[in-house]
């Protein structure tokens, strides 16, 4: 128990050093966002050397234990079970969301996911159900990432992640942030919250096995392809599904 608490301070301050370098690195990461390679790719990848080298690694790990354990899951697990399994993990994270929409001062967003909490935890119970989404409220997801984001804090350069997969300096920092925001991570013990990662690492591998597996065989590099998908996915996040803005010929930025 002791250890435990050790831990979480641990954790604690980390994710408060996060919070203050993800602020005041604004500029340098905004800066460095914008230094993008001669081929003009909308992307920055500096350290793609090392990059690749931890992609294999992370591939490799795939090949071994996640895609066997996603496949299991799913023939073990009807379709209908494996949906109210991620309804129920999604909930979970509710506080997380609403704790960066109010961040970002979007209280209509905010008030979204109190009345989705509300409604799914009660009358879908706590969250197996995604009745809010039924009625109409479809659901969204916030994290500090994209929090910072609106704040004008850079995307830097792109990460690729071991065990965890593609991110950037922006979003990797964000992760530290959002355990802090997650009050879960206050309540449960070590083997708890290893469950629960381990509950969404199999229910998110599941989920996407399909096209990643799409994408693998049509991708000439595969490396490059996921790169692509990733910043243009957390380009659209960011922007809560809105148009990419973009610029006439007098620099004048307009939506399509």
């Amino acid at each position: 128990m002791r250890s435990d608490k050790r831990t979480r301070r641990f954790v604690r301050c980390v994710a408060a050093a996060g919070f203050a370098v993800a602020v005041t690195a604004a500029p340098v990461l905004a800066d460095s966002a914008d230094q993008v390679p001669e081929s003009n790719a909308p992307y920055y990848d500096p350290f793609e050397p090392v990059n690749r080298g931890i992609f294999v690694f992370n591939q490799a790990i795939d090949e071994m234990f996640l895609k066997p354990v996603a496949r299991i899951y799913i023939a073990a697990v009807p379709e209908g079970g494996r949906a109210a399994i991620t309804n129920f993990i999604n909930n979970l994270k509710s506080p997380v969301t609403l704790a960066n929409d109010l961040l970002q001062g979007d209280l209509d967003r905010a008030q979204t996911t109190i009345a989705r909490f509300t409604v799914n935890t009660i009358v879908g119970f706590g969250g197996i159900a995604d009745v809010a989404a039924d009625l109409g409220t479809p659901g969204h997801s916030e994290d500090f990432g994209q929090t910072a984001a609106t704040y004008g804090v850079g995307s830097g350069p792109y990460l690729m992640l071991p065990f965890l997969g593609p991110s950037n300096v922006r979003d990797a920092l964000g992760r530290v942030v959002d355990t802090f925001l997650d009050p879960l991570d206050y309540t449960l013990d070590r083997s708890e919250s290893l469950a629960r990662a381990g509950a969404e690492g199999v229910d998110q591998r599941a989920r996407f096995l399909d096209v990643s597996e799409a994408l693998e065989k049509t991708s000439i590099d595969y490396y490059a392809s996921i790169r692509s998908v990733f910043t243009q996915n957390r380009a659209y996040e960011i922007r809560n599904g809105e148009p990419e803005p973009i610029v006439d010929i007098y620099g004048e930025g307009s939506t399509q």
